[in-house]
């Protein structure tokens, strides 16, 4: 045959770690971004080593069962992060990663050494991506004391049976730092521990509402929750969003009679108003006239920067059927996969009983460390710096907006989180929606995530969620920099979408 091993293999392994490869029509992601990620794990993992050359796009399409464009989208934005190399003639190949993912985007030059943050692998690439987390700041070497000390107190009780609520030491840890946060007089018999929200959210949504009923969620809002909710045969009934957060007389008209509510007081998503005062106490007597539930997520609430917090939802009537919904995978590090509900005894219980039934608790590995870091101190200092660090890339990103895009953008008032909201004023971008301009992004080196993607019904506005927890202020400089540049480029007709990149934005 006279062709050596070497030389075969580059494209036989990457076409068998491509087998694990699958992408989800109904997901919210589109599926070019889907094939990305999946492809990006594989990189980072290992599992497709440098050197090795990824199947032709017109092959990978027919073994997806989906359009040449999907992989043609992936492949382009991992180009432009870095990932891999095209060779004119010859195909795609992994690219030999150094340590640093290098998008093709213009950027500032580097830090000295010894001031360099050092950011973990994964949370190299596209600035701006508001799933990021700052995991780069995470304390891992307490954390690694936590574990060894966590497993020496609770380690009999985290392999004993019936733990269907989670662990008691992190459901009493949970609710101290609830106590603590929202002033909510809660014990550990009111907790329950989740692999995080949407895990939470279908949770709930087997447990206490039938099957087909209607539920309602913001509109705008978050879609991987709508998603969840939908994927639990729950009937979703967008209902719009004002200044004052949802607007429950238009959820009253729509679907008086929905069994379920999911809001998100604190700051709602994506705009990031706080759910007032009359729209709070709106909320909570529909829901008890309709005897429906209220599920509150108050995402990345522990990072406020100014004023007061509001009191939580379920303060206004500690009786009504209000569970509070979190999630410590952004605070910390995403693989930690923990989360929890907090509310009334009884439905708490009837989430237990619904784990039981399935069989599949919560993985308790982390279980015990968490609630030694919580109960110990450790996750309050934790959060404290973490405040300080995301104050400071706030306000760096605010000042790089307000200096180069302040006549093309205006930033929404919030407080809280790992994100800044922007919309775009009229004529900003030439005429191109925000979705055309985020895959024109996504080849500078840039991940917006369009306003206008988390409509459902109701019209969302023109802007872009713009995260900032995966990236040092020099890096997020750097990025305002791409944005202006390419907004200027769009208002002039400077740039032009391309098949593959459109068909992407399309979903």
């Amino acid at each position: 045959m006279g062709m050596t091993t070497s030389t075969r293999r580059p494209q036989a392994a990457a076409t068998t770690a491509l087998l694990a490869v699958v992408v989800d029509r109904a997901a919210p992601e589109t599926l070019g971004r889907q094939l990305y990620l999946r492809i990006r794990e594989l990189i980072l993992a290992g599992r497709l080593a440098a050197g090795e050359r990824l199947p032709s796009t017109r092959r990978l399409a027919e073994d997806l069962g989906v359009s040449r464009t999907v992989p043609l989208a992936a492949y382009d934005q991992l180009a432009a992060e870095g990932y891999i190399d095209a060779r004119r003639g010859s195909g795609q190949y992994v690219r030999a990663l150094d340590g640093t993912v290098r998008p093709t985007a213009r950027r500032a030059a580097p830090a000295p050494a010894a001031a360099q943050e050092p950011l973990a692998p994964a949370l190299r690439g596209q600035p701006f991506d508001p799933d990021a987390a700052a995991a780069a700041l995470f304390p891992a070497r307490e954390w690694a004391r936590m574990m060894a000390r966590g497993w020496r107190r609770d380690g009999a009780a985290a392999i004993g049976p019936d733990q269907w609520s989670g662990l008691r030491s992190l459901r009493a840890a949970i609710a101290g730092h609830v106590r603590a946060l929202q002033g909510l007089d809660v014990t550990a018999e009111q907790v329950a521990v989740t692999a995080g929200v949407g895990d939470a959210l279908q949770l709930i949504a087997r447990a206490l509402v039938p099957r087909g009923a209607e539920v309602w969620v913001e509109d705008p809002g978050h879609i991987g929750a709508r998603h969840a909710l939908a994927r639990e045969g729950l009937r979703v009934v967008p209902v719009p969003v004002d200044a004052e957060g949802i607007d429950v007389a238009a959820g009253r008209w729509l679907a008086p009679h929905a069994r379920l509510a999911l809001v998100t007081p604190q700051r709602q998503f994506p705009s990031g108003a706080p759910l007032s005062l009359p729209r709070r106490i709106a909320l909570i007597d529909w829901a008890r006239q309709a005897g429906a539930v209220v599920v509150a997520d108050d995402y990345d609430s522990e990072l406020r920067f100014s004023g007061r917090p509001m009191a939580a939802l379920s303060s206004l009537d500690p009786g009504q059927a209000v569970l509070s919904v979190g999630s410590f995978s952004k605070l910390t590090f995403p693989g930690l996969r923990l989360g929890y509900v907090v509310g009334p005894q009884a439905l708490i219980a009837r989430l237990a009983q619904a784990r039981a039934r399935e069989g599949a608790p919560v993985a308790m590995g982390a279980q015990p460390a968490m609630a030694e870091f919580i109960s110990g101190g450790g996750f309050a200092r934790h959060l404290r710096a973490l405040r300080r660090q995301m104050g400071q890339r706030r306000q760096a990103l605010a000042a790089a907006l307000a200096a180069r895009l302040g006549e093309a953008v205006a930033i929404l008032p919030q407080d809280v989180g790992m994100h800044l909201t922007i919309a775009l004023r009229e004529g900003a971008a030439g005429g191109m929606s925000d979705v055309e301009v985020a895959a024109l992004g996504a080849a500078r080196g840039l991940n917006l995530d369009p306003l206008s993607s988390h409509g459902a019904a109701s019209p969302a506005p023109q802007g872009f969620l713009l995260g900032y927890a995966g990236w040092d202020e020099q890096r997020l400089a750097a990025g305002v920099e791409t944005l202006a540049r390419l907004l200027a480029d769009c208002a002039r007709g400077a740039v032009r979408l391309r098949p593959c990149v459109d068909a992407q934005a399309a979903g």
